[in-house]
C-alpha cells in the first residue's frame, strides 16, 4: 500500500462548507484521501508509519482544476507562422473554411495527435490541472487516431475524458469513421474504470445531421458514457439551425431529445438567454465556459443567465491556453466589465467552477473536484509568494487574482505525484517538446509555411 501524508499545508478543500484549514493535513492511501483536516484533530504520530511525508510549509493545497473542454492535439499548430485571417474579412465560420479544416485539422497526422496531445497535457499540470477532457480532431487520421491520444493520456498521467470529434462535413463514410472511433474508444476503456474514460464526442449541430444525433442519443444512453460537443460558439449556429429547422440550435436539440445531465456543451457564448438558461436547467445539461479562447477570437460569453438560473457551469482551456488562473480571471473580468458590476462572480465562486463545478459538469463529482475524504487524490500545492500572510480569510482571492502557472508546485493525480518542485516525475519534458516541434515543422511545411 502507498501511503503519502502532507503535512504543514494551508488546505483549501473546496467541501460543501468550503472548510480551510491552517495546519491542515492531507492523508493518501493509493489513489484515496482517507483523512484530512487540522493538525490538532488528527492523530499525525499514528499516520507517519510507512507514509511517504511530504512538507507542505509555505504552500497552499488545494483540489486540481478540471478542464471542460480541449483540442490536445492542438499543442503543434499553435504560434503558427500564418495568422489564416490573409485579406479576407474575418468571420469565425469563414476562418474555420478557409483555414482551419483544410491546413490544420485535415491535416494532421496520428503521430502529431499523440506528441501534441502529450505536450498539451504536460502544459495542463504545469497550471494545476489534474482533469481534462479532449474532443479529438483528425478526420483523415482515421482509423485508430484515439488510440494514440489513448496512449498520450496514459503516459501523462492525467485524468482525462477522451472522445473524437464526429464531423459530417466530409461525408457519410467520414462521418461513420468518426462515430464509430468514439464507440471503440468507449467499449474498450469505459468498463476498466479507471483514470481515463471515454465520451460520444460531436462537431456542432452545423456540422452533423440529426440523424447522428440522435444516433449519439440512442447510444450513450445504452453505454451509460455521455456526449460532448461544441454550442454555438458563434453565430453562425443560430443562423444555421434557424434556417434548416426554424428554431435555434436549443430547441432544436431539445425537440430530438438530445438534451440531458450527462451532456456538456462547450462555449455557448451566443444563446437566447431568455429561455436556454431554462431549457438547459431543466434537462440538467453542463456548460463548458472557454472565456480565455473566446475573448481571443472577440466572442464575448455571458454566462450569468445560466449560473442564475442554477446550471453547472465549469471551465475549459479550448486547447490554445494552457493557464487555468488566467481562464480564471478572464470570465471574473468579461462579466464584470459587461454588467459594470463589482461584485459578480467572487473569488470562491470562480474557484468552485475551476474544481468542484467541473466535476459535477463530467459527472466525477463523488470522485474529484474536492478534497474530503473517499476522494480520489488529485491534488496542486501552490508557492506562497504574497507579500502579505496568506490565510483563510485570502486564500481563495490570492489563487484567483495573483497565482501564475510558476507557483505551481506539486502535483497529484489519482495518488501519484506528477510534478514535485516544479519538476516533472514520469516524463521528460524537453524531449516531449522536442518532438512536437519536430511535428509541428512537418505540418507546416506541408502548408508551405515559413520555416524556422
Amino acid at each position: 500500500m502507498d501511503k503519502k501524508l502532507i503535512l504543514n499545508g494551508l488546505v483549501v478543500t473546496k467541501d460543501n462548507d468550503n472548510r480551510i484549514f491552517r495546519n491542515g493535513v492531507v492523508y493518501v492511501e493509493d489513489n484515496i484521501i482517507k483523512e484530512i483536516g487540522p493538525a490538532d484533530k488528527i492523530d499525525v504520530a499514528g499516520l507517519k508509519e510507512g507514509a511517504e511525508i511530504i512538507d507542505a510549509s509555505g504552500k497552499i493545497v488545494a483540489p486540481g482544476f478540471v478542464s471542460l473542454h480541449s483540442h490536445l492535439y492542438s499543442a503543434v499548430v499553435r504560434s503558427i507562422p500564418f495568422s489564416g485571417f490573409d485579406n479576407a474579412d474575418f468571420s469565425f465560420i469563414s476562418w474555420m473554411e478557409r483555414f482551419w479544416y483544410p491546413m490544420l485539422e485535415d491535416r494532421v497526422t496520428r503521430e502529431q495527435m499523440y506528441i501534441g496531445s502529450l505536450a498539451n497535457m504536460l502544459g495542463n499540470i504545469r497550471t494545476g490541472i489534474t482533469t481534462t477532457t479532449d474532443t479529438a480532431e483528425g478526420s483523415y487520421a482515421l482509423p485508430g487516431a484515439m488510440d494514440h491520444v489513448l496512449q498520450a493520456a496514459e503516459e501523462s498521467g492525467m485524468r482525462c475524458i477522451l472522445s473524437f470529434e464526429t464531423t459530417g462535413r466530409i461525408s457519410p463514410e467520414n462521418q461513420e469513421l468518426g462515430f464509430q472511433e468514439n464507440l471503440n474508444l468507449i467499449k474498450k476503456i469505459n468498463p476498466k474504470k479507471g483514470r481515463i474514460t471515454a465520451r460520444i464526442g460531436i462537431h456542432t449541430t452545423f456540422s452533423c445531421p440529426t440523424e447522428l444525433l440522435v444516433e449519439a442519443r440512442k447510444k450513450s444512453d445504452e453505454l451509460g458514457c455521455g456526449i460532448m460537443m461544441h454550442m454555438a460558439d458563434d453565430r453562425w449556429h443560430n443562423f444555421d439551425a434557424t434556417r434548416k429547422y426554424g428554431k435555434r440550435p436549443t430547441r432544436y436539440l431539445e425537440d430530438i431529445g438530445f438534451l440531458g445531465p450527462d451532456v456538456l456543451l462547450f462555449h455557448c457564448a451566443y444563446m437566447d438567454v431568455w429561455k436556454d438558461p431554462q431549457i438547459f436547467k431543466a434537462h440538467d445539461v453542463k456548460i463548458a465556459h472557454n472565456a480565455e479562447s473566446n475573448a481571443i477570437f472577440g466572442f464575448w460569453p455571458d454566462m450569468m443567465p445560466f449560473l442564475k438560473e442554477g446550471v453547472c457551469v465549469g471551465f475549459g482551456t479550448d486547447g490554445q491556453t494552457h493557464s487555468m488562473f488566467e481562464i480564471m480571471r478572464t470570465s471574473q473580468m468579461i462579466h464584470r466589465i459587461k454588467y459594470e458590476d463589482l461584485e459578480l462572480l467572487p473569488d470562491s465562486d470562480i474557484l468552485t467552477m475551476a474544481t468542484n463545478n467541473g466535476a459535477k459538469a463530467v459527472l466525477k463529482d463523488k470522485e474529484i473536484g474536492s478534497l474530503e475524504k473517499g476522494k480520489k487524490a488529485d491534488l496542486i500545492m501552490l508557492a506562497d509568494r504574497s507579500a502579505v500572510p496568506i490565510f483563510e480569510k485570502n486564500v481563495e482571492n490570492y489563487i484567483v487574482s495573483t497565482c501564475e502557472r510558476a507557483d505551481v508546485d506539486t502535483v497529484m493525480v489519482d495518488g501519484k505525484v506528477l510534478l514535485k518542485d516544479g519538476e516533472f516525475t514520469t516524463v521528460d519534458e524537453m524531449e516531449v517538446y522536442a518532438k512536437s516541434k519536430k511535428e509541428a515543422i512537418d505540418l507546416w511545411k506541408k502548408n508551405e509555411w515559413p520555416l524556422p
